[in-house]
This record gives C-alpha cells, sequence and structure tokens, in this order.
C-alpha cells in the first residue's frame, strides 16, 4: 500500500492512522503532552511565591520547550507515516513512562505531591494496536530524537544539582575576597565615642545568571562589669540600590540570623543579586559607645560574615580593637 497519492497533482494524500491504533493514540498524546510543555513554559513567567533560581527556572523552561518541539515532531511523523518516527515510537513512549514516575519521585523527595499523568498517557498510548499499515525503520534520526527527548527530561528531572542555587555552577566560599577595617585603634587609652566600621567583598569569577538574596551580617562583642554591651548600632552609610540595611529576605534570613546569634550585637543587610549582581560591595556601619568599657576588658572584636542564599557562610573576618 502506498503512503500517499497525488489527487489533484499537486498535494499529496496521506493515508491517515488505523483509528485507536497505537500510533494514532500516541500522536494525540504527543500534541497534548506538548501543549502541557508550552503551557507550563507560560506560568513559569508569572513569579513564584517564593524566589527561586533564575538559571535553573531558564534551563527547566529552554528544556522544555525543547522536548515540546520534539513532541510535535514526533507527532507529525507519525502523521505523515515516516518510518523513522515509527521506529522512535516505542522508546519514546517508554520514556515518558518512566520520566513520570521520576517526576513523582522527585516531587515526593521535596514533599509536594506530583501525578505521572505523562506515565498514565503513555501507556494508555502503548496499550493500542500497532498500524500495520506502516513501515518501521529505527534508523540514525529515530536514534537522535529518542536521545535528545532523554537529555532534555534528565535535565528537567534532575537540573537543580547543576543549576540551582548551591549546584554546580553556582559560587562556592573560595571564590569570595573579602576585608573589613575599622578605625577603634588611632590612639587614645580609652573606648572612642564612635566607631567606623566597613566591610568590602568582590567575586573571584562572575558566576551565571545570579539571583536571589545573600545577606552580610557584622557582630561585635564588648561588655561593661554588668555584662551589659558597651556599644551599639547607631547608623550605617548609603549603599548601592541592590543593597539594603537591616533587611534579611528568603534564602539567606534564617542563615543570618543564626550569624547574629554569636555576637552580642549585631546588624546585617540584604543583597540583592538581581540587581547588584556580583558586583563589588561595600557596606559602613557606625557604633556609639552607650557606657564605659571595664578597666582591663577583653577587646572589642569585630566579625563580618558573608551568608550566599542560605547554603553557605564564609569564614568570618574579623578585627581587634584595643586601648
Amino acid at each position: 500500500m502506498t503512503n500517499s497519492t497525488m489527487t489533484d497533482g499537486r498535494h499529496p494524500y496521506i493515508e491517515p492512522l488505523q483509528a485507536d491504533s497505537l500510533e494514532a493514540r500516541a500522536s494525540i498524546v504527543l500534541k497534548v503532552l506538548a501543549i502541557i510543555n508550552v503551557a507550563g513554559m507560560v506560568l513559569a513567567m508569572f513569579p513564584p511565591d517564593l524566589p527561586a533560581s533564575v538559571l535553573h527556572a531558564l534551563a527547566f523552561n529552554l528544556a522544555a520547550g525543547g522536548l515540546a518541539a520534539l513532541q510535535i515532531v514526533e507527532a507529525r511523523g507519525l502523521d505523515h507515516r515516516r518510518p523513522w518516527a515509527v521506529g522512535a515510537l516505542r522508546p519514546l513512549l517508554v520514556l515518558l513512562v518512566a520520566a513520570g514516575f521520576a517526576a513523582m519521585l522527585v516531587g515526593m523527595g521535596e514533599g509536594r505531591i506530583r501525578l505521572p499523568y505523562e506515565s498514565v498517557l503513555a501507556v494508555w498510548a502503548l496499550l493500542g494496536t500497532a498500524d500495520l499499515t506502516l513501515v518501521r525503520h529505527a534508523g540514525s534520526r529515530s536514534l537522535a530524537l529518542v536521545g535528545g527527548a532523554l537529555l532534555l527530561v534528565v535535565s528537567m528531572l534532575f537540573g537543580e544539582p547543576v543549576f540551582g542555587w548551591g549546584g554546580l555552577l553556582d559560587l562556592r566560599p573560595s571564590d569570595l575576597h573579602a576585608s573589613i577595617a575599622a578605625n577603634c585603634s588611632a590612639g587614645g587609652t580609652s573606648p572612642p565615642e564612635t566607631i567606623t566600621l566597613t566591610y568590602d567583598w568582590s567575586w573571584a569569577r562572575p558566576g551565571v545568571v545570579p539571583s536571589g538574596t545573600d545577606a552580610v551580617v557584622i557582630g561585635w562583642t564588648i561588655s561593661d562589669a554588668a555584662g551589659r554591651p558597651v556599644y551599639l548600632f547607631d547608623k550605617d552609610a548609603g549603599a548601592d540600590p541592590g543593597i539594603h540595611s537591616g533587611l534579611r529576605d528568603y534564602p539567606s534570613a534564617d542563615m543570618a540570623t543564626q550569624v547574629a546569634k554569636e555576637s552580642q550585637g549585631s546588624w546585617h543587610w540584604a543583597i540583592d543579586l538581581g540587581k547588584q549582581g556580583l558586583r563589588p560591595g561595600r557596606v559602613e556601619l557606625q557604633l556609639h559607645r552607650v557606657r564605659d568599657a571595664p578597666s582591663g576588658a577583653a577587646p572589642l572584636v569585630i566579625t563580618a560574615t558573608y551568608v550566599h542564599l542560605g547554603v553557605w557562610r564564609s569564614d568570618p573576618v574579623s578585627v581587634a580593637c584595643s586601648w
């Protein structure tokens, strides 16, 4: 039986797939899944309740778009009775069955319910009877389509350890260069009325699509004879638009709070990586003496710690002031 004939000398007629056959069902399933993938990409354009890695979202959506394109290519190939599409069909459907269950398990590991709709649809297609009028040829084009789909599915399921916050492409503590300075040691035998602190940082490499909120915490410890703090926060200088004084935000807030508890007094800043990027930054803080330090008191110890996306905290840099 020929796949097509010329009905008017110009337009080929393609014999439709047998109704309810494996190939006819698969064509429907692949088109439905392609629409779902595209719809997911559109929904991803709206901000989630909690910020997420922009790089991970971008990689996921590109993979979802690529998978949708392959699904349409395969469905159109089936509709046109292409041998390479028939040859790729069963491996592709098996891949979709495995992908659906894998996505369900990944969702369970993250504490959410995710129905394996891909698996259900693919199994429904596999239960259809093969259309015996079709020619099957699993050549290089079939292998390329299935291999490409496999790579895209894997990147969608397991992309976070690579593209997400703290992933392989994210920054490491060794990429951070930081220093702290204080004007507390210039002459005198008693603690000064005010002390100005500066904390500077920069990155050894640019990073890839930075997003989220980091934190800087400066802490200090010195007490009078009654255990009360000698210095309190007075004011800080203005900073870049992406640096927000006195703010702790997701996902660095919890770790920044723990860092702050390690000192008697502290102040903090939120670093909006979407605005600040990974440019060098500086924060400046002024402390005001509210009571006298006892004779022989321990030095004033000032520390500064950088918190990156709640994933890691830098080793603190410190300066000690004694009189």
